[in-house]
């Protein structure tokens, strides 16, 4: 069986999910891992799918079975990814929204070698507006927690921002 990474992106409506996995069933593929959400209106499905089906022929299945739904469709192989640490920790971050901010968080999470394993961000409110970023992360000795808080507090580009460090709860999983 081959690793393939399968993606859609399209205006949101019911069904899309459904009718996406329908095909993956019929190609006897199994979801390895998977992100799905709403950016902006457009419905993002990010999947890893275990199968013997060919990657042109799956994605032949796909833009068939959801071309009524305009989605744009795409399969490719992918190879064994590296071993990521599981998740350690959340960290919030907001701020006023402005370019560079999302850029200046990750490069002082990169600086620590922390790995980020998800990151969610969102504009809240329109007065002033607040750009909020939720991250999962992974921690790595000898970065302690508080070190990584005043990092990111330290950062010159990273003031007045709220930053907030909780552990994961992997069990919620």
């Amino acid at each position: 069986m081959s690793l393939l990474a399968v993606t859609a992106v399209g205006a949101d409506r019911p069904g899309i999910i459904a009718r996406v996995t329908q095909v993956l069933v019929e190609a006897e593929g199994n979801l390895h891992d998977s992100s799905m959400t709403i950016l902006g209106g457009q419905f993002t499905i990010v999947l890893l799918v275990r199968t013997d089906t060919e990657a042109a022929a799956l994605e032949t299945a796909l833009v068939d079975a959801t071309r009524d739904l305009d989605l744009v469709v795409t399969v490719r192989p992918v190879g064994e990814g590296a071993e990521s640490p599981p998740p350690t920790h959340v960290l919030s971050v907001y701020g006023a929204d402005r370019p560079g901010l999302v850029a200046a968080v990750t490069r002082v999470l990169a600086e620590a070698e922390v790995n980020v394993a998800d990151l969610t961000t969102r504009v809240l409110g329109d007065d002033p507006p607040v750009y909020a970023m939720l991250f999962e992360v992974a921690i790595p000795e000898p970065v302690t927690p508080d070190e990584l808080v005043a990092a990111l507090r330290g950062a010159a580009d990273l003031e007045a921002v709220e930053v907030t460090l909780s552990p994961l709860d992997i069990a919620t999983y």
